[in-house]
């Protein structure tokens, strides 16, 4: 992968913010983690580099998608705090995480290089693993779906009551 289509910091002025002021630490993190990320053997997914609401860390999201439907499948962020990160799957749109270790929650310290080499080591996982959609037929035309990891069966999302009954009649590859 280039490593420019990973992590590209958002521009504030675009909706007339004060554009963002890294420092050595986040910078030297953003470069880490985009240099990892260049070796990456990955399909792509949307990324950027900002700050959340609050201005609180330097924020680095992931974003899982179903191109084919256009729909986001889910996201996962690490907020860099300059000597300790904490990583997970975002909860809400002020990318607060779920605090939870069934969700990828983690927390760490130590050195830039070393929490880059880290968060960069978590982001790969996540992005190498297989997502399906499980689809169920419908008389009424709209086919009940679940997105799901296809190493675990973790739901990511739902689109209408699926059954609990029966298998799905089909399962499509989302992401290899």
């Amino acid at each position: 992968m280039d490593i420019s289509t990973w992590f590209e910091a958002e521009d504030p002025e675009r909706y007339g913010e004060e554009p963002w002021d890294f420092d050595e630490a986040e910078r030297a993190f953003l470069a880490a983690l985009r240099g990892r990320a260049a070796a990456w053997r990955v399909p792509w997914a949307p990324s950027r580099a900002g700050r959340p609401e609050d201005g609180s860390s330097l924020l680095v999201p992931v974003c899982l998608l179903d191109e084919a439907r256009s729909m986001v499948l889910g996201e996962w962020a690490v907020h860099f705090h300059g000597s300790h990160v904490r990583a997970g799957k975002v909860r809400d749109q002020l990318f607060n995480l779920h605090e939870s270790p069934e969700r990828g929650f983690f927390r760490a310290s130590g050195t830039v290089e070393e929490l880059a080499e880290r968060c960069a080591a978590w982001f790969e996982r996540l992005l190498s693993r297989p997502v399906v959609r499980a689809e169920w037929p419908s008389g009424a035309g709209a086919h009940p779906a679940r997105w799901e990891f296809a190493d675990t069966g973790e739901a990511l999302v739902t689109s209408a009551l699926t059954p609990t009954d029966a298998p799905p009649t089909r399962r499509l590859r989302v992401r290899p």
